[in-house]
């Protein structure tokens, strides 16, 4: 808080009233009006101008406290068809990554409706509890509506999540518990929205994935589900901590597109030449980064697939084919020359005759298949990373057996494994926070 520092005046005595004369009262009349004109020029200076957008404002009321996520809805008169909310948010305690007495300008709400007396948005999350101010956003002019207090947003802990595609063309997402086994019910997204290829960015409160060629995702903090738009993209992979990459293709290459999660700046997109007849082998699951190379799997059609990488450099190149039913690329850690220091490596889950293997695979060198870490039961659908602390590096498995499906973990770190309990029905699994 500012305080200003009081001014004391001392005490002038009174003049005679004899000194006193018609010109001095002029002159200090004079003085007065000019102090005063001063001052009011002064204040008015000092404000910045509000364009008046709308009249007749109500806000919810101020000992509402709004979930992430939730509608808000604030009346007035004169909204118009184009009109967007932005936020200002202000928070006085911080989490991880969040300095205490912080604020983020310039976040812009997600309107679910609108009529000339109303509109309605979402609370924002991503944030710690905040006290954020409402602005209305009309052709580059901007006007507060007011504030509202929101709950904390910040992801807690990483998780496991079911992604089910229904014949309907509906899609769920389940929270799965990583000890029993248990399933929660996150969001049915409803007809015609769906998340393949999905992968997670660690904090970033998102799965991500596409969907009849555009970005999908949905927000975990704010139960939301966002189309990003159609870009023709045909799979996507997380490619460092704070990225997910897309990867298209036209005229004869392949074309890698990274979206931030936050606002690091990438460089100019990537691109790989390649046979159309070879892009129409890739596997729909999401490709891996390891190292200065990301993974992709062709399905050959004849039971055999073949490892495809794709080097940050520029060049490609295919690996050794092997038999197999599916294979689905992962990554892990080795340890280097240094202790207690590891470097990121690739591998595929190789799945043959009712049983999938865990193998290195050597993208940098000669395509080759290296050490197979861990063997588990059944076909391989999908397979995600889970790293919840320094200690543990969890590969989550989804594989089909005899029509029952059910998840695998192998610990890379701790070189032990275990089987969740009971059935699942999803066909993709991911980690998110």
């Amino acid at each position: 808080m500012c305080r200003m520092r009081s001014l004391h005046t001392p005490e002038i005595p009174p003049p005679d009233a004899e000194v006193i004369n018609c010109n001095s009262i002029i002159c200090m009349r004079k003085l007065l009006l000019l102090f005063l004109f001063g001052a009011i020029f002064g204040a008015c200076s000092d404000k910045k101008v509000r364009p008046v957008l709308v009249t007749d404002i109500v806000m919810p009321p101020e000992t509402w406290v709004f979930t992430p996520g939730d509608g808000v809805t604030v009346s007035a008169e004169g909204f118009e068809e184009n009109d967007e909310i932005m936020f200002e948010i202000c928070w006085e305690e911080g989490a991880e990554g969040f300095a205490p007495n912080g604020y983020a300008r310039g976040v812009r709400g997600i309107v679910t409706s609108r009529t000339a007396a109303s509109i309605t948005f979402l609370a924002p999350g991503h944030y710690p509890a905040s006290t954020t101010t409402v602005l209305l956003l009309r052709s580059g002019r901007l006007m507060p509506l007011g504030n509202i207090r929101v709950a904390d947003g910040i992801p807690k802990t990483a998780a496991l999540y079911g992604i089910t595609e229904y014949d309907t063309d509906e899609t769920t997402i389940d929270r799965i518990d990583l000890e029993t086994g248990a399933e929660t019910r996150v969001k049915a997204l409803g007809i015609g929205r769906g998340v393949t290829c999905a992968v997670g960015i660690p904090g970033s409160g998102w799965i991500y994935g596409v969907y009849s060629g555009s970005m999908t995702g949905f927000d975990l903090t704010m139960n939301y589900y966002n189309d990003f738009g159609y870009q023709d993209y045909l799979f996507i992979g997380q490619v460092s901590d704070s990225a997910v990459a897309l990867l298209s293709y036209d005229a004869g290459r392949l074309r890698l597109t990274t979206q931030s999660v936050t606002r690091t700046s990438y460089p100019a997109p990537l691109s790989w030449d390649m046979p159309e007849e070879v892009v129409q082998q890739l596997a729909v699951q999401p490709f891996v980064r390891a190292g200065s190379d990301l993974l992709l799997t062709l399905c050959n059609g004849d039971r055999t697939c073949t490892p495809l990488s794709l080097s940050v450099s520029g060049g490609s190149g295919l690996g050794k084919t092997v038999g197999a039913d599916a294979m689905v690329p992962f990554w892990t850690v080795a340890a280097s020359d240094e202790p207690d220091k590891f470097y990121q490596v690739g591998g595929y889950a190789v799945s043959k005759d009712g049983v999938t293997q865990l193998r290195l695979f050597n993208a940098s060198g000669d395509g080759t298949f290296g050490e197979t870490l861990a063997e588990v039961p059944g076909t391989v659908l999908s397979v995600t990373e889970y790293a919840p602390d320094s200690g543990t590096l969890e590969i989550c498995l989804l594989c089909e057996a005899n029509g029952v499906r059910r998840i695998h973990i192998y610990d890379a770190l701790k070189k032990t494994q275990r089987t969740l309990p009971g059935e699942f029905g999803c066909s993709q699994i991911v980690a998110a926070k």
